[in-house]
């Protein structure tokens, strides 16, 4: 290798240098001139928007104001409607206490506790003829029975009664009593 050859090698490592620091200086005012211009359209479009939102919000305000008075007419009106529909409710809640079918449920669970009172004191009855009557006892015992299914029946009807009448179930206390009635006469 001679002289001449290390000089070459160095100019092109020199030349390739400056061509690397050209390329990177072009290159950073490339993306600082972007950056620019990006911050530039970003500051006018978002004061364009907040100019238009200032009168967008006094507009809205407004329109909220309107509307919560709208609200609160539509809520009086309500409240006005409530009160007339709580009035007629008792009315016909009296009505409806004093109707003719409410009257004739009250016949029918009346009907049904002297047909009951009436089956336990025939109940009584056949127990005392069959002490009366030689050989009574199986005639007594057979229509103990019919007499027990007929009030069976008859506890049964109250309580479809009484369901037509208040719209609740019996409580069952009240069925176990009188079913415990009925087994012990």
């Amino acid at each position: 290798m001679s002289k001449n050859d290390v000089p070459k090698d160095e100019e092109t490592k020199d030349k390739a240098e400056k061509k690397k620091l050209k390329l990177p200086l072009g290159l950073i005012i490339g993306f600082f001139m972007c950056f620019l211009i990006s911050v530039g359209a970003s500051s006018g479009i978002s004061f364009f928007l907040s100019s238009s939102s200032v009168t967008e919000s006094v507009t809205g305000e407004q329109s909220v104001e309107e509307t919560l008075k709208a609200l609160e007419s539509q809520i009086a009106q309500q409240q006005q409607t409530i009160s007339k529909l709580e009035q007629e409710s008792s009315v016909l809640k009296t009505y409806l206490r004093h109707s003719s079918s409410t009257a004739l449920k009250n016949i029918l669970i009346n009907q049904e506790e002297n047909i009951q009172a009436y089956l336990a004191v025939m109940r009584q009855g056949i127990g005392d003829l069959s002490d009366l009557v030689p050989r009574g006892t199986d005639w007594a015992n057979e229509y103990q029975y019919r007499t027990d299914l007929a009030l069976k029946s008859s506890l049964e009807r109250l309580n479809l009664l009484r369901l037509l009448k208040t719209g609740e179930p019996p409580s069952q206390s009240s069925t176990d009593e009188a079913n415990q009635d009925s087994t012990e006469q």
